[in-house]
């Protein structure tokens, strides 16, 4: 079993995976910065505000859960 790894700050132009509800997509990150983090989804997702969605980041070929965000 894998150790648990410190989570790193997103990047720019990064993969993420994002589930929100019972939807997934896939995006990139085009700015990220502090808190806050703004994803160009390859398919579009309808959510309300406040919601919450999982994020997902590809580490050693395979997508982890890295954290939650709440969408604004």
């Amino acid at each position: 079993m894998d150790k648990e790894k410190e989570v790193e700050p997103l990047r720019t132009n990064e993969p993420l995976m994002l589930n929100v509800g019972t939807a997934t997509s896939v995006g990139t990150v085009t700015s990220a910065r502090n808190s806050e983090a703004e994803i160009k989804l390859k398919l579009p997702v309808c959510v309300e505000g406040g919601n919450r969605t999982a994020i997902s980041r590809r580490i050693s070929g395979r997508w982890r859960l890295i954290g939650y965000g709440i969408i604004k």
